[in-house]
């Protein structure tokens, strides 16, 4: 018996020691962070568990603190204070990582939130802009349009953070006709391990720039983008088909769409195609994107695959000013995100992606496949899902003219990029286990239909948290990932910029 309570007497020491040590460092960090001015959150503080939410309710973590630096070098000095006092450090833009990562992925994590970053100037005589990598999208595109119409390709979600967002990729509807949101980035200012600010061009840090444009935060934190820009067209059509689909129908439906897809198409045409439950045990199908060219232009572009289809069940065109069109597309939500509490925006899911190779289709049995998983078990199950294919490549397209290896970017000979969504309907946890199976198989019955060396991949702003080491390094980075390692030890040997799936060890 006194051996069992001198145990517990240690626990009971070593537990209080440890309470009285976190307090410690709490003050300490607190009195830090206070005297460079540097507003910080920590996990007594009333809004510790706002500003620690996850936009993904799956994840769950307690960060040591949380920052919110209103300019670069105080970027710095957060981060030779997360350095000095070897705390894990995670950058965090808008914070719709699909796992986290924004938080570091783990608890203890100093976070360097940053959303006031977020200025945007435009150069009127160069058209170049400086963005901070705070800015969310849909404020960014309403202050270029302002400074002189100009515009660079983005995502329609107008709450997503710049950082992140082109950090990995970048896609929206102008992207075959420009490009992807990192193809555009013309520097970076970034903040390395030491606390240093250093420009990353293609004269400047060359190999970190190349990095950076594709992998970005695993090698410093990145504050500002400068941009060429786009000038943005004066309209813009949009559109969407819908389609109830059966099991034949839908197959039939997705196979002329792949052809269709793989066409002439001119660069001035984005689209993507969003697959669901429907009504009556069929399958929801879309076409839906923007026209740029003339407006009378559309009908002869898209009526080929039209005439192949079924009479849509709904149907919307219109053309509209850039800014208008931005709005449809951001399904309702508004661009600016002035007077939004953006800490109220979540839900809980799990997703993944694959990315198609464009010399190599997909099979037309892996999409008969895909369509009988689909009616068999997608429309038995309660959890909510949603399927949705993004035209990347096809001929004329901007985003497959850039070299393989011209950005860390390793997704450019691709047609579409595909992302598998599943959620709880009340947006809340718990996530049920029905939704990993359900799109696993998904996946599983696109790529087992499909040659055994068909060159398939994923989007990495997509993120699978349960991919495997091995899987998630070919699938987003390909031959490319062996570069990123020697970058990674040249700019953070040693692995302060962590998460799950970042830039570490080489491949064996």
């Amino acid at each position: 018996m006194k051996v069992i309570w001198s145990a517990i007497l240690v626990y009971l020491l070593a537990y209080l020691n440890s309470i009285n040590h976190v307090k410690a460092d709490t003050a300490s960090l607190r009195q830090k962070f206070s005297a460079l001015k540097i507003d910080a959150v920590f996990p007594q503080d009333p809004n510790y568990e706002k500003f620690s939410a996850s936009y993904n309710r799956r994840f769950t973590y307690r960060p040591a603190a949380i920052v919110f630096p209103n300019n670069t070098e105080a970027v710095a000095n957060a981060v030779k204070i997360g350095v000095a006092e070897k705390i894990p450090i995670s950058p965090r833009a808008g914070g719709h990582s699909y796992a986290a990562y924004g938080l570091g992925a783990k608890n203890g994590v100093l976070v360097i939130d940053l959303g006031r970053i977020n200025h945007i100037s435009v150069d009127k005589a160069s058209g170049e802009a400086m963005i901070g990598t705070g800015s969310r999208l849909g404020d960014m595109a309403l202050s270029l349009y302002k400074q002189g119409g100009r515009a660079i390709p983005h995502g329609t979600c107008p709450f997503v953070g710049l950082g992140g967002h082109a950090a990995f990729g970048g896609y929206g509807f102008t992207s075959r006709l420009w490009g992807l949101t990192l193809d555009h980035i013309i520097a970076h200012e970034v903040v390395l391990t030491n606390g240093s600010i250093v420009t990353a061009s293609s004269k400047t840090n060359p190999n970190l720039f190349w990095a950076l444009r594709g992998a970005g935060s695993s090698f410093g934190i990145m504050t500002a983008m400068r941009f060429r820009t786009q000038s943005a067209p004066n309209q813009a059509t949009n559109f969407v088909y819908e389609w109830q689909l059966g099991e034949g129908e839908f197959a039939n439906a997705l196979i002329k769409l792949q052809s269709f897809c793989m066409s002439d198409l001119p660069a001035q045409i984005g689209i993507e195609s969003n697959l669901g439950k429907g009504e009556d045990g069929k399958l929801y199908m879309d076409l839906t994107g923007v026209w740029y060219g003339a407006p009378n232009g559309l009908t002869s572009v898209i009526q080929p695959f039209l005439s192949q289809m079924p009479t849509p069940t709904k149907k919307s065109v219109k053309t509209r000013s850039w800014i208008a069109s931005l709005e449809v597309s951001a399904q309702g939500q508004p661009l600016s995100t002035s007077g939004v509490d953006l800490g109220k925006e979540h839900d809980t899911f799990y997703a993944k992606s694959l990315t198609t190779p464009q010399s190599i289709p997909m099979s037309n049995s892996s999409i008969i496949a895909f369509s009988k998983y689909l009616i068999n078990q997608g429309l038995q199950l309660e959890t909510d899902w949603f399927v949705q294919l993004e035209l990347y490549g096809g001929k004329n397209s901007a985003v497959t003219a850039v070299g393989a290896d011209e950005t860390a970017f390793a997704q450019r000979s691709i047609l579409f990029t595909i992302q598998f969504y599943a959620s709880t309907s009340s947006t809340n946890p718990p996530f049920p286990a029905e939704g990993f199976t359900l799109l696993d198989n998904m996946v599983d019955s696109i790529v087992n239909n499909n040659p055994s060396d068909w060159n398939y991949g994923a989007y990495a702003n997509y993120v699978d948290d349960r991919l495997t080491s091995s899987q998630w390094k070919s699938l987003y980075y390909k031959k490319h990932y062996q570069r990123l390692t020697q970058i990674k030890q040249a700019y953070d040997p040693q692995n302060v910029f962590a998460f799950p799936q970042s830039i570490s060890e080489p491949t064996q």
